[in-house]
């Protein structure tokens, strides 16, 4: 099935008046990848933000900010701001990595973004890394953001949809009415199957998602809050960044 296309069948069904068990029994069977159903979801826009809570086995909380920034050129250069802290509490801001894109728009909770410059802060201290046009190399690892910390998520091979439900879910202190699908891999992948409950008013589109993998524990991801009016936590701009921090690409903020 092409790129997203799989929620919008489900949502055309509908539409012409098939009841829900039927749209849905119409996908059953149906074979395609991961990123494709996800890049059926709703993508977030600038000032959105997100905290989920994630992990296998031990869990813990990870903030999302998401902008855009102009340059002096009038180029918008979009940009994603995270945190990580524990699973109940706030993230910590001395873990605040800022990563600019080479993109026009925000992709999908496990696009392998590429990256234009990577910026960090922990208390006053500024570094600055893989930022080719500012004078830096970029190796392979740091040339490609992924949101998920669990590698073996970003699987592109075809999975098989199972089943396609509706699901009541709580998460981030509401209860949404969302879209369970469950997939599975072919017997000898190491991610064996997933379950995605999705609703369109969220960022990103998931509520919660659960990855089961071979001899681990599953990886579970959960929405935790989310809202609008993003502020960044590190606020200059990329050309100011660069200013301060020539040579070691260490530079101190005035606080």
């Amino acid at each position: 099935m092409k790129r997203g296309t799989f929620i919008g069948s489900l949502g055309v069904g509908l539409a012409l008046g098939l009841p829900f068990r039927a749209a849905a029994a119409a996908l059953v069977g149906t074979r395609t990848t991961q990123l494709d159903l996800f890049s059926s979801l709703p993508k977030p826009g600038d000032g959105q933000w997100l905290r989920l809570t994630l992990g296998s086995g031990v869990l813990y909380g990870k903030q999302f900010g998401f902008g855009s920034e102009a340059t002096q050129t009038g180029e918008a250069i979009p940009y994603i701001e995270t945190q990580i802290g524990q699973a109940s509490g706030a993230c910590n801001p001395n873990t605040t990595r800022k990563t600019y894109l080479r993109a026009s728009h925000f992709g999908t909770l496990i696009t392998e973004y590429r990256v234009l410059a990577s910026v960090a802060k922990s208390g006053n201290m500024l570094t600055r890394w893989a930022d080719v046009e500012g004078g830096q190399t970029q190796s392979p690892q740091d040339a490609r953001l992924r949101l998920l910390d669990a590698s073996y998520v970003y699987d592109s091979q075809p999975l098989t949809i199972e089943s396609v439900t509706r699901d009541v879910v709580r998460v981030a202190g509401e209860t949404h009415e969302t879209t369970r699908v469950a997939a599975s891999y072919a017997p000898e992948s190491r991610l064996q199957s997933i379950e995605l409950w999705h609703t369109p008013n969220v960022p990103f589109g998931v509520a919660k998602y659960r990855a089961t993998v071979r001899e681990m524990a599953p990886f579970e991801v959960a929405l935790a809050q989310y809202g609008d009016r993003y502020k960044p936590e590190l606020a200059l701009s990329l050309d100011a960044i660069r200013s301060m921090t020539i040579g070691g690409a260490v530079g101190v903020l005035q606080l």
